[in-house]
């Protein structure tokens, strides 16, 4: 199997306007000399997330195709011939902007857990996969401002984790209808709640309790980064400080009883995304 095969020179680049994703954010606000770095860096975790979760592929055909990916992280790594188009520009971008290589390959992890594993015993199994699958993509962008300290970075994982447990509960009958539940088993069983109530749309009194105490505690887990926006500046700083509040904001809607996961997960409209920007700049200049 060659990469080239589903990747060209660009990858996907109109893949970018079909998922709502990180990398999406630092291709507004780090630039257009970066456009190749985000391209490039995105073209990645978008193929691998197709890879895990797209077609009617074999578990047996994409784990093999997972491998490529991850054989080829090990030749950048170790600087060995590599003859595929995309990773010779991948390993360009890495070196340009001395890039981790290691956030790559917990994306690798993340693509073999999505293979693997439909559903979590534990939520501490959640975060784990969330350090894999999600964090990573904010501290890439980091990387690239050259704003990835530690306190930047610890920040910026409690917002990527945040958003992605938000996700998981906005997504809960897509992912159902593909075979994965990221609510753990034992929460499921403690909250007496019926799986078959998400193919059904059923938003029971178990589940809208359930909801309540995943917003909680998802409440805890973004508030451990908030403030990065505002305390990194220009445009990065805002388009973070506009995350910041979008988080928020779903957090708030999705806590309301009459919001049924099921049937109308809260979404962030055109209008809502114009009084963000308004509140953010507003924060900014305070």
């Amino acid at each position: 199997m060659r990469i080239t095969q589903n990747i060209k020179n660009q990858y996907k680049i109109k893949q970018t306007k079909k998922h709502y994703e990180n990398f999406t954010v630092g291709s507004l606000v780090l630039g257009i000399e970066m456009k190749e770095a985000i391209t490039t860096l995105y073209a990645f975790a978008r193929l691998g997330d197709d890879i895990a979760d797209e077609g009617n592929k074999s578990k047996k055909d994409r784990l093999k195709e997972i491998k490529y990916l991850k054989d080829h992280l090990k030749k950048i790594e170790k600087n060995q011939k590599i003859n595929d188009p995309y990773f010779k520009i991948l390993k360009k971008i890495l070196i340009k902007y001395n890039i981790k290589i290691s956030n790559l390959f917990k994306f690798i992890n993340a693509f073999n857990k999505d293979i693997n594993h439909k559903q979590y015993s534990r939520f501490n199994g959640l975060i784990k996969y969330c350090e894999d699958a999600a964090n990573p993509a904010g501290e890439l962008i980091l990387s690239l401002a050259k704003k990835d300290n530690k306190e930047n970075i610890r920040k910026s994982n409690a917002i990527c984790t945040a958003l992605a447990l938000i996700n998981f509960a906005q997504g809960a009958v897509e992912d159902y209808k593909k075979g994965r539940i990221y609510f753990p088993k034992d929460e499921i069983k403690e909250f007496n709640l019926n799986i078959k109530d998400i193919e059904k749309r059923n938003f029971s009194a178990q589940w809208i309790r359930y909801k309540k105490f995943w917003v909680n505690r998802n409440y805890q887990i973004l508030k451990e980064g908030l403030g990065l926006g505002k305390k990194i500046k220009g445009r990065l700083g805002l388009e973070i400080q506009m995350i910041e509040l979008a988080a928020l904001l779903l957090l708030e809607r999705m806590k309301k009883n009459d919001c049924n996961l099921f049937i109308n997960p809260p979404k962030i409209r055109t209008l809502d995304w114009i009084f963000i920007f308004l509140k953010a700049v507003a924060l900014k200049l305070s």
